[in-house]
């Protein structure tokens, strides 16, 4: 039995489920966004020593007992809202145990083979971190990639400093670079460049009290490299963002997707360089999955940028046919 961690909006799960269905591979979808309302959940022990998780869809009568899972895909799991028209601090501890609950079946199956983990995504989507684990992977195995010199901080005077040598940098969220307003998600920016000069002379320690900036130095970049990592095989997206119209996508090619963007894109093999630090990143977050973004710079360099722990993948897979979702079932399954 495959576990399947989702929402009922997600439809990277639904090729990996057409592969399982297919192959008459056992596969349960746990949506989280309705945990109580379409599960029924019962945790008991057996015989006083193995504990059994029991879930059981409402409405297909599927069942899943924890002691047949062999493998977890943690994909894109959501908080539920509970519908409760009483005192609204009742209603905040429903949420709190329901969402605690949801927490801990999670929680529950990290010793299993995984895509995804609610025990280590978290802290692998830090961009600080990736930064450290990216220059250790570099340096242990002798490797030719690059990144970008980057700068976390709320201190004028060291953003300043950051500035000094720079013509142009890229300015990014800390976080997520989107939110959900009325169920409706919103990308309100995206990474910008800016002239350096300027933002040494709008930058004030007021805003920076506020809240931090995250700078990178600019690269003027030759193309793009979007690689998704599924255990040891690697899918290559090679991304012609500079053959875009000057301000629709060359600094961030999710703007590009109007003008063009689609043609722009190949499936190549991965460089031989690219490809060992994947793999090798990957062991150092305990990972067996990420979404890597890459570029090469006209200097002839590879940089690394970031690694989305569970990342999209599935425009690949529909706009130049690389097979990521057989490989994800395969993985999964193996």
């Amino acid at each position: 039995m495959i576990l399947i961690i989702s929402n009922k909006g997600d439809i990277h799960c639904n090729p990996v489920i057409k592969h399982f269905q297919n192959a008459n591979i056992p596969y349960f979808r746990l949506n989280t966004e309705e945990l109580t309302n379409d599960y029924k959940i019962s945790f008991y022990y057996k015989d006083n020593l193995k504990s059994v998780l029991r879930l059981e869809n409402k409405k297909n009568k599927k069942i899943l007992l924890s002691n047949e899972v062999k493998a977890v895909w943690d994909r894109r799991p959501l908080s539920q809202k509970i519908q409760f028209n009483g005192n609204e601090e009742i209603k905040k501890i429903i949420d709190d145990e329901v969402n605690e609950l949801n927490l801990w079946i999670r929680y529950y199956f990290h010793d299993l083979k995984m895509i995804g983990s609610s025990v280590l995504d978290r802290p692998n989507e830090s961009k600080i971190r990736q930064v450290n684990v990216a220059k250790q992977t570099i340096h242990k195995n002798n490797l030719n990639v690059h990144i970008p010199q980057t700068i976390i901080t709320n201190e004028l005077n060291e953003l300043l400093t950051f500035l000094e040598d720079k013509t142009h940098v890229v300015l990014k969220p800390i976080g997520s670079d989107a939110y959900q307003v009325d169920d409706i998600y919103e990308i309100p920016f995206v990474s910008l460049k800016k002239v350096a000069e300027e933002v040494q002379e709008s930058a004030t320690q007021e805003d920076l009290d506020l809240c931090p900036v995250f700078v990178k130095e600019y690269i003027d970049k030759e193309f793009e490299l979007r690689v998704t990592s599924v255990g040891s095989k690697n899918f290559c997206c090679k991304i012609d963002s500079q053959k875009l119209p000057k301000g629709k996508g060359r600094e961030d090619w999710r703007e590009g997707y109007d003008f063009g963007l689609k043609d722009l894109q190949e499936g190549i093999e991965t460089p031989e360089v690219i490809s060992n630090f994947c793999k090798e990143f990957l062991k150092e977050i305990n990972s067996s999955f990420g979404c890597f973004d890459f570029m090469k710079g006209i200097d002839g360099n590879y940089y690394f940028l970031e690694c989305n722990p569970n990342g999209q993948w599935l425009w690949i897979e529909e706009d130049i046919g690389l097979s990521i979702s057989k490989e994800i079932a395969d993985y999964l399954n193996g």
